[in-house]
């Protein structure tokens, strides 16, 4: 298997920046021109934090790329992470539905080693294309999947 990179789309980073200064301005927006009673400051200071946080993740996530290659997985970027094949402890594959229909929502796959884990989000570009190929080698050593994990695969026409 030769090395591949996988990374985060353009589109997909640009709505979570908007949706992160969208969230700051809400939260620290009224603290700036208003004076608003003492339990709301606390409220929309919260609000604001959260959404600092989740836009610093995207900056993250922008720095981020992950390589895939015959001897394992890593992330490159702020927060590195590198798990070999062989020390692979478990995959899992999560859907998150963002409606009672379970039509829209996203997927995470988890990469567990011996002592850290890899979060991969299907807003990846080729994230079915990671998934397999982590599944597959995963799967050539022994590692079994849980049942939510198979049907999350089968839904996205991974056969293992």
């Amino acid at each position: 298997m030769s090395a591949r990179v996988f990374r985060y789309p353009g589109p997909a980073l640009r709505s979570a920046y908007a949706l992160g200064v969208l969230g700051m301005a809400i939260g620290f927006g009224p603290l700036l021109i208003a004076r608003p009673a003492a339990l709301f400051r606390w409220a929309l200071a919260a609000i604001g934090l959260l959404f600092l946080v989740y836009f610093a993740r995207t900056i993250i996530r922008q720095l981020t790329w992950i390589e895939l290659d015959e001897e394992g997985l890593g992330v490159r970027g702020p927060l590195g992470v590198d798990i070999r094949w062989d020390d692979v402890r478990a995959v899992r594959l999560n859907y998150f539905s963002t409606r009672p229909d379970r039509s829209g929502g996203w997927m995470e796959c988890i990469v567990q080693g011996p002592r850290r884990s890899i979060r991969i989000e299907s807003t990846l570009e080729d994230f079915a294309d990671l998934v397999r190929a982590s599944t597959r080698e995963a799967r050539s050593r022994g590692v079994a999947f849980d049942e939510r994990t198979r049907a999350n695969l089968h839904a996205l026409g991974i056969e293992i």
